[in-house]
């Protein structure tokens, strides 16, 4: 019976456990519509007059997950994932997560919009300056992994989002297998280029650590000319000790970026020292031995080895090699130039050099240029080879006895083939072909290169590489005018240091008049009596010459065979 106020409340069904299930049943599909997103309609109607769902969203109740992916495919959620793939948050967006799409989409449009701007406003020589900074690859690096992890993982939500539900072990091995393929996808280019940058890390680490002896990092930036002796050392079983075959001096103009580099060829005789030092008492009228005049030990090439034969004459400073110390000793006092930093390439090891380069073209000139060909003890042999005339594109080993090369020429045809060489290898050799052979160059390069030039003086120098770089070359050789000798030539067997100094200094501090490149014109031609046109040569000249015209004029003209005087001593220290 009901009291007052009471109210009757509805009496519970009766029944067996069926119809309990029933109503188990009908509870859970009235939550499951509560929950279910609306959905597109077809326009259809049922038989008592409903709207019917679209296929998109059909499907009887329980038989597909919540949020309308119950008849998604797999085809459907990988095509979802590869979108995301290409673009990070296309994926969101067809799976209608425009909000998170939409912040994915932007941040990734945000960093395109970063790398093209920095790739188009900032100045290359402000970029490689960031390649030459450990700290700033460091960061490269570690942004390079961030980005690769975050570009992975949202690659692995679309594709958790989006992967139907119910699927066969075969088909749920399928979508996680295509899935982690394009996870690698992204990985590989971000994993490479982060190996990249920690090989460029490592090397600038390994190889330019300043070393002892150079011109400390805070005053060689605020210098206004560095001077860097360059040297081509070839230790060979055919020869006592570590010779230096190719010594070249680059004075280089830090406001500028003017650049000349003085050839010293191996074969000068009577090489002097400073005053006061054991060398110069040792040996006043230059590094000769008057009882075997034409000894190749007593050359400039020799003096290297000759102070680890004899350390008690040479410096203990400033580097921790003595024959680089007495070598620097003597190229400084000649040229008047004192040396901030060397640079020294192990002359066994450029042909693995110019093969990571992937080969460099030179024009070998009219004839063929033998390889080897010469003894130890300066005999002719017949040479192992030819590299052919011409345009020619060399690989290391040639590349290397273009270098070398004296069967049919002298030392000083051969040091001008080394400079265009240097000019080649710089023309050529682009930041994308250093970044494609980049592992085997910086491999090639530590193994074989040796320079004290500091980490922090890298980006200075390069900085000077824009467009108002030039590079110019004199060469101390017979091609040289000298007015105090008597044919009118520098004499590498009796130096004149004085004269040495002086074409050195006009060289840097030329003249206003002369401060222009110098350029090659006609040579003035007269008339005689019987009316045959002559061609006056023109006047010879010791300012530098580009590099680039030199090596033109040096590749139409063919040299003699190495002379008796001066080169038959060389030729005995063997090739």
């Amino acid at each position: 019976m009901l009291g007052p106020g009471d109210t009757a409340r509805p009496r519970r069904a009766e029944g067996g456990p069926a119809e309990r299930a029933a109503e188990r049943a009908a509870r859970l599909r009235a939550e499951h519509a509560e929950a279910e997103p609306p959905v597109e309609r077809t326009g259809r109607t049922g038989p008592n007059g409903s709207a019917t769902k679209g296929s998109a969203g059909s499907g009887s109740a329980g038989s597909g997950s919540a949020g309308g992916t119950a008849r998604r495919s797999l085809g459907a959620a990988l095509a979802a994932t590869a979108a995301s793939t290409v673009v990070p948050g296309s994926g969101h967006l067809i799976l209608r997560r425009r909000r998170t799409g939409g912040l994915l989409l932007g941040l990734f449009l945000l960093l395109v919009a970063g790398a093209v701007g920095t790739a188009l406003l900032v100045r290359r020589t402000t970029l490689l300056e960031s390649v030459l900074s450990t700290k700033s690859l460091v960061v490269f690096i570690v942004g390079a992994v961030v980005v690769a992890l975050a570009w992975m993982a949202v690659i692995a939500r679309t594709y958790a989002l989006a992967r139907p539900r119910g699927l066969g072990m075969g088909k749920r091995i399928l979508g996680a297998g295509v899935a982690a393929v394009l996870c690698l996808v992204v990985a590989v280019p971000f994993g490479y280029a982060a190996d990249l940058a920690n090989s460029q890390r490592s090397l600038l680490n390994d190889l330019f650590s300043g070393g002892e002896g150079g011109t400390s990092a805070a005053e060689a930036i605020g210098k206004g000319r560095l001077n860097v002796l360059l040297l081509g050392s070839d230790a060979g079983p055919d020869r006592t000790g570590t010779r230096t075959d190719t010594m070249m001096l680059a004075s280089i103009d830090t406001k500028t970026g003017r650049t000349t580099i003085f050839g010293l060829p191996r074969n000068i005789q009577r090489a002097q020292f400073p005053p006061g030092t054991p060398m110069a008492q040792k040996f006043p009228q230059g590094f000769h031995d008057p009882k075997d005049p034409l000894s190749g030990n007593y050359l400039l090439n020799a003096i290297y080895a000759y102070a680890h034969e004899y350390p008690q004459l040479a410096p203990a400073g400033p580097t921790p090699d003595i024959g680089l110390n007495l070598l620097q000793s003597s190229i400084s006092y000649m040229t008047g130039l004192p040396i901030d930093y060397f640079l020294e390439i192990n002359m066994a090891g450029f042909s693995t050099l110019i093969d990571a380069l992937g080969g460099v073209t030179v024009d070998v000139g009219p004839v063929p240029l033998p390889i080897n060909g010469v003894t130890a003890d300066g005999r002719h042999v017949k040479p192992d080879g030819y590299i052919q005339p011409g345009v020619q594109k060399l690989d290391g080993e040639q590349a290397l006895w273009f270098a070398r090369s004296r069967r049919d020429s002298n030392d000083y045809q051969r040091m001008s083939r080394q400079r265009c060489l240097i000019q080649a290898v710089l023309q050529q050799k682009s930041p994308a072909t250093l970044l494609t052979n980049f592992q085997q160059v910086a491999q090639a390069t530590k193994d074989n290169v040796d320079t004290n030039i500091p980490q922090e003086v890298l980006p200075a120098l390069v900085s000077l590489a824009g467009d108002g770089f030039s590079l110019q070359s004199i060469s101390f050789d017979p091609s040289l005018p000298d007015p105090s000798e008597k044919d009118g030539k520098f004499d590498t067997g009796r130096p004149d240091v004085t004269y040495m100094r002086k074409v050195v200094q006009d060289a840097i501090n030329p003249p206003p008049a002369a401060a222009a490149p110098t350029t090659t014109t006609a040579p003035p031609t007269t008339t005689s009596r019987s009316g045959a046109a002559t061609t006056t040569a023109p006047p010879a000249s010791a300012a530098p010459t580009q590099l680039a015209d030199a090596c033109a004029i040096a590749a139409t003209t063919s040299g003699p065979s190495d002379d008796a005087g001066t080169d038959a001593g060389s030729d005995a220290a063997g090739n």
